[in-house]
């Protein structure tokens, strides 16, 4: 791939660039896809193993999962923590000069053909006009580094619409409420039906309605009815956390990555880069070091390269390469989303473990607030995010709850599982709170631990602002109301998870799973100001003329929305500038049934959060079990 690419066209010989992708997650896939369209050579470098056979064949992949609720435990898809770890400390710690107190598992997402969307929850929604422009239009805010994006929501919304196509995504334009579609107004129907709704999620709408809150189908990448060459979903319940077990859910393997590959580019599995190389003077890239798999040093040449393995290790990768950091923001302003949770203890069981992992959302707290709790807090305002309406828990996760109590175990565990209060009874929403980027926050390399390869590790230092802390206050009974409200709910309380993760130890709390959204953002931000910012409003570092960001490193802010679609939409928008090429009117893909597949496993990462989080607010088993018992007497007979 050295030097450009010739394509003959009739009598007229093409020059396409040559370019190196660098991670095959959502970004990366999204970009390969494009740039190959546009006729580019085009390498994808993935550090983890493939585990798709048959991607980017005729034939479609295999699926080697089942719906294994282990494996997620055993780093089968994602990084081994052991040797691959990653450091954080907080803030304070930072200032007291902790190299770090935690090692271990921080936010990882899947090092996977395919990346983090190989068992996302495919939630789609889109950042909010006010979003792009918060600064401007409200101001800044104590504390923390709020910017304007150098763009605007109706600059990205065509590739919205594109990416919406390929994913297949489902909802329901009629549904939405017009203060939402005044936010993120669409141009077209989704491009498939809602998805029958889990009853769980419709026992919980209605409890917002009878709030005055407008509950809705939630917009998600999952197919209702067959859409290239995938199955229509069976609300089997396995999703968050854990991959399709029948293909139904698009992600960037199955709807870019597979297509890009058919088209000729090419994949390289299990090759880590390690670096990118320069030519003299710094100024242009000449290709990417990486380790091949058998741990052999190798280096590969291109005229473009593209960087695209998440937040963390994007600021890493240019951190390691000396590249990217002549405002000294590389790495800051990393985000998370805040998450708070409502939870209902229900005297039936509203089945909150079927279906498609939540089915409905609700809008009414993306704020913001100005009211009297921000103005108490010492801020202009206050912002919520989206709610996942409806979640709940499988099997292992309910057991592990019980298993933490003390004495529970033998006779008393059994009959705990076989009551099942805290999977057949609860069901709850979790809100994914805005996290305000702060300069502090910020993703560097660990001085002293390294991986398995002898490189410095990221290191994450982290604290809350206090408008997330007060935010998840304001907000968090709200939520509650809404559980309380709903048709047949016995009790309900509010999770401030994130800020219990906070204060149990953070990334090393035992609340940092359930408190983890796996949405990073930031460390790479966009701007038009080089002294202020990465990249430019494409992407491309502001330092180096051919190297581009094709993650959520680029963000300047978090928005409460899961951020995938978006990572999806500046990568489009990014690869059709460097492709010179407008935004595509995408034709719907073929509906027709894709042969039977094996596929993923799941749960959803709301609904494990739901019953850890059930735990903690002190919704006590003792308190609840009588009154659900006493709704079913004689369905169930304690047994030993």
């Amino acid at each position: 791939m050295a030097g450009p690419y010739r394509l003959r066209a009739g009598l007229t010989t093409v020059a396409k660039e040559s370019v190196i992708v660098v991670g095959s997650g959502a970004g990366g896939s999204a970009a390969a896809w494009a740039l190959r369209q546009a006729g580019h050579p085009v390498v994808i470098f993935e550090k983890g193993r493939h585990l798709l056979p048959g991607l980017g064949t005729p034939a479609g992949p295999r699926i080697p999962f089942g719906n294994d609720e282990v494996k997620p435990g055993r780093a089968f898809e994602n990084q081994d923590p052991v040797l691959e770890p990653r450091t954080s400390r907080s803030q304070q710690e930072a200032s007291q000069g902790v190299d770090h107190s935690f090692v271990g598992d921080v936010n990882d997402l899947p090092t996977t053909v395919g990346g983090g969307t190989i068992h996302w929850d495919a939630k789609t929604p889109r950042f909010w006009r006010h979003d792009f422009k918060g600064l401007s239009l409200y101001g800044p805010v104590p504390g923390a580094n709020v910017a304007d994006w150098p763009l605007t929501y109706d600059d990205l919304a065509p590739y919205y619409d594109e990416v919406e196509m390929h994913l297949g995504v489902q909802g329901d334009v009629t549904k939405i409420p017009a203060s939402t579609l005044a936010q993120a107004p669409r141009s077209r129907q989704f491009p498939l039906p809602p998805n029958p709704p889990m009853y769980a999620g419709t026992l919980l709408a209605q409890g917002a309605a009878s709030l005055g809150y407008h509950a809705y189908p939630f917009p998600m990448a999952v197919a209702s009815r067959p859409y290239d060459g995938r199955p229509a979903c069976n609300s089997c319940g396995f999703c968050s956390g854990f991959v399709c077990p029948i293909n139904a859910r698009g992600n960037a393997a199955m709807s870019f990555l597979h297509h890009a590959l058919l088209d000729g580019a090419e994949l390289r599995p299990r090759c880590f880069v390690t670096k990118v190389d320069m030519a003299p003077g710094g100024k242009r890239a000449v290709g990417v070091s990486y380790l091949d798999p058998d741990g052999k040093l190798q280096h590969e040449r291109a005229d473009i390269v593209v960087v695209a393995p998440s937040a963390i290790e994007t600021a890493r990768l240019l951190l390691l390469s000396g590249i990217g950091n002549s405002s000294g923001q590389l790495g800051r302003n990393v985000m998370f989303h805040f998450f708070t949770l409502g939870i209902g203890l229900f005297a039936g069981e509203p089945h909150s473990w079927r279906g498609p992992s939540t089915t409905f959302t609700i809008d009414d707290f993306v704020g913001p607030e100005r009211g009297p709790a921000a103005q108490a807090a010492g801020l202009p305002y206050l912002k919520g995010g989206i709610c996942e309406v409806g979640g709940g828990l499988t099997l292992l996760a309910e057991a592990q709850i019980y298993a933490s109590l003390p004495n529970t175990w033998g006779k008393v565990l059994k009959n705990l599982l076989r009551q099942s209060i805290f999977r057949a009874h609860l069901a709850g929403l979790s809100m994914v709170g805005e996290d305000m980027p702060q300069e502090a926050n910020v993703v560097d390399l660990d001085p002293k631990v390294r991986d398995v390869h002898g490189l410095p590790v990221p290191r994450i230092t982290y604290s809350v602002h206090r408008h997330e802390l007060a935010a998840s206050a304001f907000y968090g009974p709200k939520l509650q109301a809404i559980c309380q409200a709903a048709p047949g709910a016995v009790a309900s309380g509010t999770v401030p998870v994130g800020v219990l993760e906070q204060e149990t130890g953070g990334f090393g709390s035992p609340l940092a799973g359930p408190a983890s959204t796996a949405h990073i953002m930031g460390t790479a931000r966009m701007g038009d100001d080089p002294a202020r910012s990465v990249t430019d409003p494409w992407g491309r570092l502001h330092d180096v003329d051919n190297v581009y960001v094709g993650d959520g490193s680029v963000f300047v802010s978090a928005g409460g929305f899961n951020p995938t679609l978006t990572i999806m939409a500046l990568s489009l928008r990014m690869a059709r500038h460097l492709a010179g090429s407008a935004p595509a009117a995408a034709p719907a893909p073929s509906t027709r049934a894709a042969p039977a597949r094996l596929a993923a496993t799941g749960g959803s990462s709301a609904v494990e959060a739901a019953g850890a989080a059930a735990l903690a607010t002190g919704v006590a088993l003792g308190s609840v079990r009588g009154r659900v018992q006493g709704s079913e007497d004689g369905k169930r007979e304690a047994r030993s």
